[in-house]
């Protein structure tokens, strides 16, 4: 077995791969529960474990699990796109990509243990695919950034299967890109568009997409190196939005500088009104 990598004509070398273990017969994904609604968007009780082990189990399941990672932009998004809300409370199970929606789950009385960036669960979900010789694909991003990406994870990572796709395919172009994907029998489908593109595009492909399917954002502009992650002790204390604002003040200003305090509100309103329930139901009992 090899490591390869291709965008387009792009083949990179071989790595020698870890033999992989046998997959185990009849199996059934975990159940990643309870949920926490924040604004009305469900977010599960998961870890970076649980959930890679979700994951994986996954992709010997039929039909396709979609993976979002929820932060409070994609909670602010939510709010004002019925589409976006309508999918993520039916169509996926989210996971806490924002130390924002900790303290949220934590304030409104709910189970959202920890925080599970993107970032730092793809090297795990790789690793264990490589492991069980599951096929990888990255799609998205501007020309040659997934391939980079890819490239870097191919270093870390023995025995890792995986081909990629920029994110500028044209709808007329969407047909072949499928083909690849199911060309090199995709078991982990990686969609890094953005919300809400990367949402919507996958729920009009979801019939045709792989097993699992993770919205990524602009994770591999952080795999390949473009961007460079905040110093730990930012993203312990839950600064990395700062950190990201200072590197993109232009495209992010808005998101954070207005959206996080429209969060922040949201969440207000939402414990209140939920107190406000609890002490009318009480005074109804009394």
């Amino acid at each position: 077995m090899t490591a390869i990598v291709t965008e387009g004509a792009h083949v990179l070398p071989a790595v020698p791969a870890v033999p992989a273990p046998s997959a185990p017969a009849q199996p059934s994904a975990p159940d990643i529960v309870p949920t926490t609604p924040i604004d009305g968007v469900p977010i599960c009780a998961a870890t970076t474990g649980s959930l890679t082990t979700t994951i994986i189990s996954r992709t010997l399941l039929p039909g396709t699990e979609v993976f979002v990672g929820v932060n409070a932009h994609v909670v602010n998004l939510a709010r004002h796109d019925p589409d976006l809300r309508d999918f993520l409370r039916d169509a996926a199970t989210n996971y806490a990509d924002g130390k924002s929606v900790v303290w949220a789950g934590s304030l409104l009385g709910g189970s959202v243990p920890e925080r599970v960036a993107t970032t730092d669960l793809a090297e795990p979900v790789l690793r264990a695919a490589a492991d069980a010789d599951l096929p990888v694909y990255f799609f998205g991003g501007a020309e040659g950034v997934a391939a980079r990406a890819a490239e870097k994870m191919v270093e870390h990572v023995p025995g890792l299967r995986i081909r990629t796709s920029h994110g500028f395919v044209a709808d007329d172009d969407v047909p072949a890109l499928l083909d690849d994907i199911r060309a090199h029998d995709t078991r982990i489908l990686f969609v890094g568009l953005g919300d809400p593109l990367q949402e919507r595009w996958v729920q009009a492909h979801r019939d045709e997409l792989p097993p699992v399917v993770l919205t990524c954002g602009g994770l591999f502009d952080w795999l390949s190196g473009a961007h460079r992650r905040a110093p730990r002790w930012m993203m312990q204390a839950g600064l990395e939005w700062a950190w990201r604002l200072l590197i993109e003040p232009r495209r992010l200003a808005r998101r954070y500088l207005l959206g996080n305090p429209s969060f922040i509100g949201a969440v207000l309103r939402q414990r209140f009104s939920r107190r406000t329930a609890s002490a009318s139901l009480t005074g109804r009992s009394a």
